[in-house]
């Protein structure tokens, strides 16, 4: 399987492969068309006793109602007469239902979106796979830079993302999952709107992917240890992070440390965005591994530094991370892909 870094060459080869895999989706109605084209030709060799390649020719006119060949009726014997009235019959309601679908499938944006999202999930690794209808995940991911796809029945809300990274189907399927990737994903957002749904896609995930990291959202709190039993590396109680953003927001004007407002003091740029909190792991091997707290990227601060299993607060700039410490920045989110591509190990810029 080809993999690819290069964002670039990924779109160019996704948009050149796109074409196939529509093609793909119309092989059962060609091969219908073709099947009743093969009979009508069939019945023409059999009693005009032409050649096969007339044949055809004359069953295509036949199956399209063009009628460009069309025998002497006083010559033909009544057996074949009942014959092309009943293939005329089938095949002309056959043929426009067959003509539309094509129609359809090639004319239809989604289909193409989907296509493409197909290609492109079987080509990444390490990449972010998000079941549900939550286009504001993918407007974050999107907007940090972090590789996804979505798995989605919503049509709709496929078309409102204006981007190719959208699979249309069923998120609880082992196909659809598959189909996203999930074996090479780095993580898995669930976010379905039944949690017995929710509870499925990750039992097959787990399945799929042992090792993938699952960030799960349920409604019904009392089903948090069901969810953590069954793989869950995370669980988000909706309500109760509802609850505690709201609260956090009476008391100290924001989302309680999960997500920090700029002030209308600050550059545009961070008034869109927000500040954030991340929380990265630093791998052996990585640039992470041994450098200074100043030669993080611009635009984050360092917040705490975890060693040992305890999180601490006080340390210089020139404190020093190594392999196994846990790093929690706080600021903009679009500086949070360098980071853990540096935190990671043979990560950073290709």
């Amino acid at each position: 399987m080809v993999r690819t870094r290069s964002r670039l060459l990924l779109e160019v080869l996704e948009v050149l492969s796109a074409p196939y895999s529509v093609l793909s989706r119309l092989m059962p109605q060609m091969a219908a068309l073709a099947v009743i084209i093969a009979i009508t030709a069939y019945v023409f060799m059999y009693f005009q006793h032409i050649d096969l390649v007339s044949a055809i020719y004359a069953s295509v006119g036949l199956v399209t109602t063009i009628g460009l060949y069309t025998p002497s009726i006083n010559a033909m014997p009544d057996s074949e007469k009942l014959f092309l009235t009943a293939l005329v019959l089938a095949s002309v309601a056959t043929y426009t239902t067959i003509v539309m679908n094509i129609v359809s499938t090639i004319t239809k944006r989604t289909v193409w979106t989907d296509a493409r999202a197909r290609w492109r999930a079987s080509h990444v690794k390490d990449h972010v796979v998000v079941l549900g209808d939550v286009p504001e995940v993918a407007a974050e991911l999107d907007r940090m830079g972090i590789e996804y796809i979505m798995v989605t029945s919503n049509e709709s809300l496929a078309a409102s993302l204006q981007n190719h990274r959208v699979i249309i189907g069923n998120p609880t399927s082992e196909r659809e999952l598959r189909a996203a990737g999930v074996e090479s994903a780095a993580v898995v957002i669930i976010a379905l709107e039944s949690d017995s749904d929710s509870l499925t896609a990750l039992i097959r995930v787990r399945r799929l992917n042992p090792k993938v990291r699952t960030v799960v959202m349920i409604h019904n709190e009392d089903l948090t240890d069901v969810f953590l039993d069954s793989g869950a590396t995370q669980v988000v109680r909706l309500r109760r992070f509802i609850g505690r953003a709201l609260a956090g927001m009476a008391l100290s004007s924001n989302l309680g440390g999960v997500l920090l407002e700029s002030t209308e003091g600050s550059s545009k740029a961070l008034r869109q965005a927000g500040y954030g909190i991340g929380f990265f792991k630093v791998e052996k091997g990585s640039k992470c591994d041994g450098m200074a707290l100043r030669e993080l990227p611009k635009g984050v601060i360092p917040v705490l530094v975890e060693r040992n299993g305890v999180f601490t607060p006080y340390f210089s700039m020139d404190f020093k991370l190594k392999e196994g410490d846990g790093l929690v920045v706080l600021g903009d989110p679009t500086k949070f892909t360098g980071i853990r591509e540096i935190c990671s190990a043979g990560g950073g810029p290709s």
